[in-house]
């Protein structure tokens, strides 16, 4: 979502959407951040207040709805790291994160430099990347596009990038 809608005035989301639309112009400055600065922004909308709200509103009988949003919502703030190590060289990173990523538990150089082909309409998982081909051959994303447009007339940034793209999604041709 956050590469294909919104801009840096989108309410709550508008920095984290404006970091994502702009690094594919300038890939290599995710790098120069330290981990703090590259994860801030999404503690604001997945941050501890999240998880607090999700676990009062589950209840205590309901432990395992708590526990999964925590999970996730974790994975979620430490996707900007994983994504950042994806944009580094081997010689970078330490032993141990070229283990996860050779493990496929965190996403790769080479799985995620599919994502930064214009009009960046694929490959749009950043932590491990396991689910991008699943989502992707089955056109996932570009069904949800058309229904999004169905539903407000709002176009995803990859249409505006590649108008075909748009034509044979409006079309009901999935296929990348």
């Amino acid at each position: 979502s956050v590469d294909n809608y919104g801009n840096g005035r989108t309410p709550i989301m508008g920095g984290i959407i404006a970091a994502f639309q702009g690094h594919h112009s300038s890939q290599w400055t995710i790098t120069e951040r330290a981990f703090c600065n590259n994860v801030y922004k999404l503690c604001i909308p997945f941050g501890i207040p999240t998880v607090a709200l999700i676990s009062l509103l589950a209840g205590p009988s309901h432990p395992m709805v708590t526990f999964f949003f925590t999970i996730f919502c974790s994975m979620e703030i430490l996707s900007q790291e994983f994504h950042k190590w994806s944009h580094m060289t081997k010689s970078e990173l330490n032993p141990f994160i070229l283990g996860m990523q050779n493990a496929g538990l965190t996403i790769g150089r080479m799985p995620h430099a599919k994502h930064h082909i214009a009009p960046y309409m694929g490959n749009y998982c950043i932590v491990s990347g396991f689910c991008n081909k699943v989502l992707d051959t089955s056109g996932f994303f570009r069904k949800l596009e058309r229904v999004i447009y169905a539903i407000n007339g709002v176009e995803a940034n990859s249409w505006k990038i590649d108008p075909k793209l748009k034509a044979k999604t409006l079309k009901g041709d999935y296929s990348l």
